[in-house]
């Protein structure tokens, strides 16, 4: 893991490096990608994808067929994913186009994937969302029991819209949902006081793990995983 991490690090060295080339020449480049990207791979981000997924791992099974990120940003998560041994389709969901651009940049595995859309219509129904399949259980339909769905951003989506995302969820399909109470933050919309508070908002039957993990004296994490 150690080895293929370091190769992950060396694209996004890269594409910092292109960025910064083209900022010289470019007078419309884009110079905030550059924090963007090493945002996405802060200390912090590392710490909350790897809970995250050491909490998971043990719920995925033979049956799980794909995984979807809401949310997926530039792909650490699904990266994290694959290291762990998870070797079937991944489907990041971003808002930002950026993010599929600079995304396939970065990939290192061909069954990770990205999509310029909003994750949280995976949930309306007959929604397709998988680039390869031969399953023989739901095909590329996002809605069923065999996929499992990653938010580790829930604190960027409005409240109401979550939940209503997540009361149409099929039961027995896996959700992994990660918030804080970092409230300072202006894009921060949907922060919690505790893991407990954040469960209260989520119209999940089953709760398989909850925690929180404060990060340097700054803010608490929250993790819950359900169905």
């Amino acid at each position: 893991m150690e080895y293929v991490q370091r190769s992950f690090f060396n694209s996004i060295i890269n594409q910092l490096s292109h960025i910064y080339t083209d900022s010289q020449y470019n007078t419309n480049c884009d110079l905030f990608r550059m924090k963007d990207i090493m945002d996405s791979v802060s200390e912090g981000q590392f710490e909350s994808k790897l809970w995250l997924l050491d909490r998971l791992e043990p719920l995925i099974n033979d049956k799980h067929s794909a995984i979807q990120i809401i949310g997926g940003w530039y792909g650490l998560m699904s990266h994290l994913l694959v290291y762990s041994g998870f070797d079937r389709e991944i489907k990041n969901y971003d808002l930002d186009p950026v993010c599929e651009d600079y995304g396939y940049r970065l990939r290192q595995y061909d069954n990770i994937y990205f999509s310029t859309s909003n994750g949280l219509d995976i949930y309306n129904k007959d929604h397709r969302g998988f680039n390869k399949y031969h399953d023989p259980l739901g095909g590329n339909v996002t809605n069923t029991s065999n996929k499992i769905t990653i938010c580790t951003a829930c604190e960027h989506i409005d409240r109401e819209d979550l939940s209503d995302a997540l009361k149409k969820k099929h039961p027995d399909q896996i959700v992994a949902l990660q918030s804080n109470n970092y409230f300072e933050i202006d894009s921060h919309i949907n922060c919690h006081d505790s893991v407990d508070h954040f469960i209260d908002t989520l119209p999940l039957n089953d709760v398989l793990y909850s925690g929180t993990k404060p990060w340097k004296d700054e803010y608490d994490r929250f993790l819950v995983i359900g169905k």
